[in-house]
């Protein structure tokens, strides 16, 4: 609700003017009435308001002079001249001073509801434009943090924008943190604003904190919420830090519906040193996965939580696959809930083991399709940050496998039996539809629709897609480099194998490693 001062030595203009019109209804308040400018002005200097609404000819300080002192103070005051006389210099200098309107006296109520309409869309647009600057301001801030938190911005260059930025590079303690957040639907989470959840955060982090400490968030590109404590002192007590994370987990938690886990890193003793306790956190982000269990905040520390050893898993594979052929839904159902089982009340566990052994699983599973998609399985692998995320996925994945695998078999034609050897056999060599018809004395275009009518795809994609399993199996269970994989499956140009693999796989070569890491 904007705010009004009535300005005028007369009392019974300004009880007038207090009545005239309905100042709830135009969503003003009147805040204050002075009698005259020095007045008017005392009462300013503690609380500005919105508008001003005075009369010209006052003893002391006339309506002129009061704007023009105020305009001083808060140029972003409005004004409304009041006069009983229509003298054209009044008019002439208050116009040249930016007042909204110049009012005869008696007022008439109309045009001063019109001139306060006009102000109201005025304010508007002042909000609007505030808010895109504001939001403006915070894109460039986060941009720049981003950057200095993975040390891909010059010292310099950083200094500058800080200065500008208002992030301070003079405190005595930076300290990273991040607080994860994962919604328990998939596309809920795709739907969460990242930036304004952070600014959300800063609010709150930022309430009742120790004299010479700060709070700032930003999200990085993996979603994370990335958090910036500042402290004047060295070897304080850092309680704060964690308090101020908790409260920011609660309300996320609240607003969102979501589960949000806090990590705390290391403190650095300069501004210089931040990026290091943001790589610390985001280590040990990468290194853990969290159970389904209630959300915490915690100090990132080293060291890996006891899993169920990888011996067991592999030899219970064979299990698995005999399954899968036997297309026993139930007991694949039974082995992969008793593969997930975990002994004990730990909150977060070790990533690899378990990432590894789900890749494994999934893979088995696409091993029995004829033109396997491993965007499904290797795409969401990124955004999946819990033990009861990893098997959901792993069970949609080998039932749609087993929906399609043991459905009634497809029989092909001679023509496409044929086709599917030649790739099978040279998938390494230059095929072509163009090559194959003429082996078998069929027009290209022919081959080419008996092909996209029994297999369901193009020769083409089947072909690249084969190729593509083949490049997967070579990445994860081999030393060899990507140019050499690339070679080996076919592809002599790496930055085209690289595309192709993005597209079939869902995600690149290099990606695909990180994922599956080696013991």
């Amino acid at each position: 609700m904007r705010s009004v001062m009535l300005v005028d030595d007369e009392p019974l203009i300004v009880q007038g003017m207090q009545a005239i019109i309905d100042w709830d209804e135009n969503n003003m308040q009147i805040a204050g009435t002075a009698c005259n400018g020095m007045e008017a002005l005392a009462k300013l200097d503690g609380e500005p308001v919105d508008l001003v609404i005075t009369d010209i000819m006052m003893p002391h300080m006339t309506g002129l002079e009061l704007i023009r002192e105020v305009k001083a103070r808060n140029p972003y005051t409005k004004f409304i001249i009041l006069s009983g006389y229509e003298e054209f210099n009044y008019v002439r200098e208050g116009m040249a001073l930016g007042v909204e309107n110049y009012l005869l006296k008696p007022v008439n109520i109309d045009e001063l509801e019109a001139t306060i309409k006009h102000m109201q869309h005025d304010w508007e647009r002042e909000e609007i434009r505030q808010i895109q600057m504001d939001q403006s301001w915070r894109i460039l801030r986060n941009n720049i943090l981003q950057r200095w938190a993975n040390e891909t911005i010059d010292v310099k260059e950083f200094r500058e924008r800080a200065q500008l930025l208002e992030i301070p590079l003079n405190k005595s303690s930076y300290r990273a943190a991040a607080l994860r957040i994962v919604a328990d639907d998939e596309s809920h989470d795709s739907q969460l604003y990242r930036p304004g959840i952070a600014e959300q955060c800063e609010g709150v982090g930022n309430t009742e904190l120790p004299d010479g400490c700060g709070v700032i968030c930003f999200p990085d590109q993996e979603g994370d919420i990335i958090v910036l404590f500042v402290s004047s002192e060295v070897n304080g007590e850092d309680t704060w830090q964690r308090d101020a994370l908790r409260n920011m987990k609660q309300v996320v938690t609240a607003d969102g519906g979501v589960r949000v886990w806090g990590i705390i890193g290391p403190a650095e003793s300069t501004y210089l040193g931040y990026p290091q306790s943001c790589k610390s956190v985001k280590q040990w982000l990468q290194n853990h996965i969290f159970m389904d269990s209630d959300t915490f905040v915690m100090e990132g520390v080293s060291g890996e939580s006891t899993v169920q050893s990888q011996e067991k898993r592999e030899l219970a594979m064979d299990q698995f696959h005999k399954l899968l052929r036997d297309g026993e839904g139930a007991e694949v159902e039974r082995f992969i809930d008793d593969f997930f089982e975990v002994q004990g009340k730990e909150c977060h566990l070790a990533r690899t083991p378990f990432f590894n052994s789900s890749i494994q699983l999934m893979l088995a599973a696409k091993e029995l399709e004829k033109t396997p998609d491993y965007g499904e399985v290797f795409g969401p692998l990124s955004r999946i940050h819990t033990l009861g995320g990893l098997k959901q996925l792993v069970k949609k994945v080998v039932h749609r496998t087993l929906d399609t695998y043991h459905a009634v078999d497809k029989m092909y034609s001679p023509h496409i039996l044929a086709a599917l050897e030649v790739v099978k056999n040279h998938y390494q060599e230059e095929l072509s539809l163009k090559t194959l018809s003429q082996k078998q004395e069929l027009h290209p275009n022919y081959l080419g629709q008996l092909f996209q009518q029994e297999v369901g795809t193009s020769f083409s994609d089947y072909v690249n897609q084969y190729r593509i399993e083949r490049a997967t199996h070579l990445l994860l269970y081999s030393d060899k480099k990507t140019a050499e994989v690339a070679a080996e499956v076919g592809y002599w140009d790496t930055s085209y194998f690289y595309r192709q693999f993005k597209k079939y796989a869902g995600v690149s070569p290099t990606e695909l490693r990180s994922m599956y890491m080696k013991k």
